[in-house]
């Protein structure tokens, strides 16, 4: 009789802990981050040096499950990607001013977070602690981190709009506000 007694209340907690996980059963995600809309009017981009490697391309998966094709991405405006971990406490530190940066240039660059190491469930966590908005997905194999030789995080590169890589920064940002002025024409 006790038993019968403690079933409802068992029921209770078995669907609030299957609540956790969503009806697909997959890991509490955040948000689908939003990518821009159209490049405003009146925007121009700066010319990448002629001499400026290609970008290798990719198709990243982000945490939502969606597939990114970057090369469609720089066909349209200049992208930043940022190499990062959810373990990585200087990634941590320099988030901020990248979400800053991505919010200042919202509208006319794309912010694109890559991680390799972590896991789906850790890296939406990182997502969620530090208020990432822009796009952030996964490369579970490295590949993509091997062909920017990222050796460890965080790394910023910045390529242009027709997929040139201008710059890669080991250890963040501190002149890529300065290089997106210089590259954004207004």
């Amino acid at each position: 009789m006790r038993f019968r007694s403690s079933l409802p209340a068992l029921l209770v907690v078995a669907l609030a802990l299957a609540g956790c996980t969503g009806s697909t059963g997959k890991v509490d995600q955040p948000p689908p981050a939003a990518l821009p809309g159209p490049v405003p009017k009146g925007v121009t981009f700066v010319a990448p040096p002629a001499n400026a490697p290609r970008a290798p391309g990719f198709t990243l998966e982000l945490l939502d499950g969606t597939a990114l094709n970057m090369a469609e991405q720089w066909d349209r405006r200049p992208v930043v990607l940022v190499f990062l971990e959810a373990w990585c406490t200087l990634c941590a530190d320099q988030q901020r001013e990248i979400n800053q940066l991505a919010k200042d240039y919202r509208d006319v660059v794309l912010f694109v977070g890559v991680g390799t190491d972590s896991t789906v469930e850790r890296m939406s966590q990182y997502v969620r602690d530090n208020r990432v908005e822009h796009p952030v997905g996964i490369d579970p194999t490295g590949q993509i981190w091997r062909k920017y030789r990222v050796e460890e995080p965080p790394l910023v590169a910045l390529v242009s709009k027709g997929g040139k890589l201008l710059r890669g920064w080991p250890g963040g940002t501190d002149t890529l506000r300065t290089q997106l002025d210089d590259l954004v024409a207004n």
